[in-house]
């Protein structure tokens, strides 16, 4: 692989990552909307928060895992 062939494989992953970025901020935001609407219903099941809450901890171990990678890249390009 040439120099140039490993930017533009760079640049790519970037874009990617930052474009997966954008929709788990969009998910992280809505679902944490959604824990605070049925937090304030009293008629929910507990085990239905409990799930939205181990969806929202699996969403910002996403983020800090794509935010790792970015830095990553950052630092070699």
């Amino acid at each position: 692989m040439t120099e140039d062939d490993l930017k533009e494989l760079a640049l790519e992953e970037r874009t990617f990552l930052h474009d997966m970025s954008n929709h788990i901020v969009v998910a992280h935001g809505m679902a944490t909307f959604v824990l605070k609407t049925l937090k304030s219903n009293t008629g929910i099941d507990q085990k239905e928060i409990e799930r939205l809450e181990k969806s929202i901890n699996a969403i910002n171990k996403m983020t800090e895992l794509i935010q790792a990678r970015r830095e990553l890249l950052h630092t070699r390009s």
